[in-house]
Parts: C-alpha cells; sequence; structure tokens
C-alpha cells in the first residue's frame, strides 16, 4: 500500500517540478518582452539631456536611429496609396518624423530641471490623481481638438486646457512639463511652455530692440498649445495686465488651447499668502491673500474659465524631505 501511494506522489512530484518550470520560463520570457529593445531611450527614439550652462533641456536623436534609414533609404518619406489607389508621400515614422518631434521638444524650452519630466504613471499618486488623469484625457482628445479647431462648437462639447491652481511645490510645474513632454515627442503636437516672469522679461528685451508686443507674442499664438507657469507672479502692475489680457484674448478669438499653473486659487482659505513690503519699520507682517480672480482681474479670470479646467492640486510641498518637515 505505502510503495503505491508512494509512486502517485513521485509521479504528482515530478509533474509539478514540470509546472513551476514552465512556468518559470513563462515569467522571463514575459520580462523580456515588457523590456524595451533600447534602454538609453525606452524605444522613444530620443534623448533629452542637460548641457552645461544651458537654461533649458535638450533633445537628440537616440544612437539607435539608423542612418541611413532603413525604411525610407534616407529619403525621409514612404509612399503609400489612399483610398482612391493613388500614390501619397509621407513622412518617415523612423526617421524624419522623429526628427520633427525632436525639434518641437526643443522650442517649447522646457527648464532644465524638469527634463526628466514625462507624465508617466511613475508620477501618479493619491493627491495629484484628478489632476493627472484629466491631463491624460486632454492628451488623448487633442489630435482631434487640433484637427477640428475651426469648428464652432458649444462649451460642454469643446475640450478645454487647464489651470493647475495649488501651494509652491506640490507638482505643478513637474506634471506641466510633463504633459509638454508627451504633446511633443509622443504626439507630435507644437507648445511653447513659459513662465510669466520669463514672458515679462523677453518683452522689455523686445523693446529695446524696437519690436512691438504683437511682434513678441506671435509665437505664444502660433503654437498649439501655450503653457503659461506662475501665472500672477510679479508686481501685478497695469501694464503686466495689459500683456496677459492680449495674450489670453488672441487665444480666446483664435479658439486656442491654453494651460496654466499658478500658486493662486479660488478661494482666500487655501491661495499664497504673500507678506507686503513696507518702508516704514514695523513689527507687525501684513499679509495679502488675493484670489485668482482679484489677481488677474475679473475679464481674464473670466476668459480662463471658458477655456480651461480649474483643478486645484493640494499637498505638501514635495520640495521639503519628510525629515524637514518632522522638524517643524
Amino acid at each position: 500500500m505505502y510503495q503505491k501511494y508512494s509512486g502517485h506522489l513521485g509521479g504528482l512530484a515530478s509533474t509539478l517540478k514540470q509546472h513551476i518550470f514552465l512556468y518559470l520560463i513563462f515569467l522571463q520570457v514575459s520580462m523580456v518582452k515588457t523590456l524595451p529593445d533600447c534602454m538609453r531611450c525606452n524605444d522613444t527614439r530620443v534623448n533629452i539631456s542637460v548641457r552645461p550652462r544651458k537654461r533649458y533641456a535638450h533633445a537628440r536623436l537616440c544612437e539607435c536611429v539608423s542612418s541611413p534609414c532603413k525604411t525610407c533609404k534616407g529619403t525621409g518619406y514612404i509612399m503609400e496609396q489612399d483610398s482612391f489607389q493613388r500614390d501619397v508621400a509621407l513622412v518617415c515614422p523612423d526617421c524624419e518624423q522623429v526628427k520633427q518631434r525632436v525639434e518641437l521638444y526643443n522650442y517649447t524650452r522646457i527648464p532644465r530641471r524638469y527634463w526628466n519630466s514625462r507624465l508617466n504613471k511613475e508620477d501618479q499618486d493619491d493627491v495629484n490623481e484628478i489632476v493627472f488623469d484629466l491631463l491624460l484625457s486632454i492628451l488623448r482628445l487633442l489630435p482631434q481638438r487640433l484637427s477640428n479647431q475651426n469648428i464652432l462648437r458649444t462649451e460642454d462639447e469643446d475640450l478645454k486646457g487647464m489651470v493647475i491652481m495649488g501651494s509652491p511645490g506640490t507638482g505643478k510645474t513637474h506634471l506641466m512639463t510633463g504633459f509638454a513632454y508627451q504633446c511633443t515627442i509622443s504626439q507630435g503636437i507644437s507648445c511653447i511652455f513659459q513662465s510669466f516672469a520669463e514672458l515679462l522679461s523677453e518683452l522689455r528685451q523686445g523693446y529695446s530692440e524696437g519690436k512691438s508686443d504683437i511682434e513678441i507674442i506671435e509665437p505664444h499664438l502660433q503654437t498649439d498649445i501655450l503653457i503659461i507657469d506662475d501665472l500672477g507672479k510679479g508686481r501685478n502692475s497695469e501694464w503686466e495686465l495689459g500683456i496677459l489680457d492680449m495674450l489670453i484674448s488672441e487665444r480666446y478669438n483664435r479658439n486656442q488651447m491654453i494651460m496654466v499653473t499658478t500658486n493662486f486659487t479660488e478661494s482666500e482659505e487655501d491661495t499664497l499668502r504673500e507678506q507686503v513690503r513696507s518702508r516704514e519699520k514695523s513689527e507687525t507682517e501684513h499679509f495679502i491673500t488675493d484670489t485668482i480672480r482679484k489677481r488677474v482681474g475679473e475679464r481674464i479670470h473670466s476668459r480662463l474659465k471658458e477655456m480651461c479646467y480649474f483643478e486645484n492640486l493640494i499637498g505638501k510641498d514635495r520640495r521639503i524631505s519628510e525629515d524637514e518637515i518632522d522638524e517643524e
């Protein structure tokens, strides 16, 4: 009896070992399939890096892009037939298209600090989940929206941009530069990313060269997506608000999308608290708590409301380590 059951158990053990062995092989094959062919660029065929003493991140073709291209034999174009069986020249997706997207990324001017922003799933967490998912939804629908840009739609039908509000350090700029990466490198959509303070600085430089306001901001009107970082930062002078009004009004009238980050929210309870500097020495500290409506004015706020989804990104300052928070 013992020998009989012992034989059965031996057979089961042998079969189990075979199944485990096959399963381990299956796991190894699956892992190999999920690994990119090029570890340098993760199969995007584009490398993003920073260069010494340069202000912006820089994109270039990865070494894995063959030269001359095997797909188009170095011509930059491939021939396909349309629905009427006519030959049509298309941009080669394996070389010329990648080069164009590299140029789009470099034209965007992503600050070097954010060279690694990608809007990948690793960037999503419980705090930014709503904003992250909405950015992905906008990305998914952008090509169709841009192809139908001249078609007037109702407010409910049209895809909007986004105003991300929140305290400093909550990750607004990181998400938005990742969004710009996906637009340019993944979808071939043109972007300009610029802080409002930098735009004002360029305007002053342009004035010294004899340029008009409209000449200076024309690139901001031609791009598919304009991203304004740190809206509301500055002295909030009449001239600054006039420039902002002109820029937003022009894109509004052209039915063009705009994306914004700002420290100013729609509620005085969680908006940015700014200390009022006074020439008179006083022990009492004075703060102002402007909402975004008050900061940019009723006219600009109204147009942004029509053009954008407003989302508040609440959370701790990600620039401060856990140890520093505990010490406080």
